[in-house]
């Protein structure tokens, strides 16, 4: 841990996984860059929340952040209020998004008389869209905050020291997620990075870690339970995979499965789903379209080893 992160050195008084400090250490850097540096405070309070140019923040709206404040509906994590706009932020970074507390926070909204009122979702991982509410106007993943930190360069030295501390915060819980390169094969720090995308995409499946799996064949991650190993085989580490494992094998059948979408093989005495990480150019890729390809490889290769299952 780095001494010069202030957000870290006191997240050692708060829980881990605390939702709450992380939306207040978010809150207080958007803060303290409209106080002291306003160009650079619109330009990530846009970013987070509008869409499509619908609206904008003028340089001398008197804008208010707040966190916390109770609503007839509940609580939502992080109010943006000025005179013609009430926006709520729902924040998650590993609970479970609730998209009934969305459609409460619209509620509450359909009461007040502002002119712009929407409700945003800013959460670690994606969010099915086929299962967001209608009245979600906006979905901003945190590693797109980091991203936008990444470009702004305050002048004002204390919220540059904010930004960088924030943004190592960010990389220690996972969400500002390293780049990897052709490389990674030649050395462990690139490993872990791409283990480290790995976890991220499990659970930007939906699915669960059952446990870590450090072995000298292969390192990686048992999804759901113990039949399904998913991670990086040091033999081929050219590879991304999901394995069904031996003991588990009588419970599928390859032919029933009639199209895979990715290199479905049996061998190793287990069945496997592989994406070759050459074929897609991932070594290419920004770190974030890195992860949405690892992420629908997971999801996919899931669903479908589901549909193997003999009954």
């Amino acid at each position: 841990m780095s001494s010069e992160n202030i957000f870290s050195a006191l997240a050692k008084y708060n829980s881990a996984i605390d939702e709450n400090y992380l939306t207040e250490s978010f809150v207080f850097v958007l803060n303290s860059l409209l106080q002291r540096d306003r160009s650079c405070g619109l330009n990530i309070l846009t970013r987070l929340c509008v869409n499509d140019n619908e609206f904008s923040f003028d340089k001398d709206e008197d804008i208010s952040i707040s966190t916390q404040e109770t609503t007839e509906q509940g609580r939502p994590d992080i109010k943006v209020s000025s005179p013609d706009k009430l926006i709520y932020i729902e924040v998650k970074h590993d609970s479970a998004f609730d998209p009934d507390q969305i459609r409460r926070y619209q509620r509450d909204l359909d009461g007040k008389t502002a002119s712009i009122k929407h409700v945003i979702a800013l959460t670690r991982f994606t969010i099915d869209l086929n299962e967001q509410p209608k009245e979600l106007y906006r979905h901003v993943r945190w590693f797109e905050v980091y991203n936008w930190l990444t470009k702004i360069k305050s002048a004002n030295l204390v919220n540059q020291y904010l930004i960088d501390s924030f943004k190592s915060f960010l990389e220690e819980k996972q969400m500002g997620i390293q780049r990897i390169v052709l490389g990674y094969i030649n050395g462990v720090p690139a490993l872990n990075n791409m283990i480290n995308m790995i976890e991220a995409g499990i659970q930007g499946a939906g699915l669960k870690v059952n446990a870590k799996y450090y072995g000298l064949e292969a390192k990686g991650f048992y999804i759901e339970s113990k039949e399904f190993l998913c991670g990086v085989w040091l033999s081929e580490p050219l590879f991304v995979s999901i394995e069904i494992q031996r003991p588990y094998l009588k419970k599928y059948n390859t032919k029933l499965l009639k199209t895979p979408s990715y290199l479905l093989e049996e061998e190793r005495g287990a069945i496997s789903f592989s994406l070759d990480l050459e074929k897609i150019h991932f070594f290419s890729l920004t770190k974030d379209e890195q992860l949405d390809e690892i992420t629908k490889f997971i999801k996919t290769s899931y669903k479908e080893s589901q549909e193997m299952k003999v009954k």
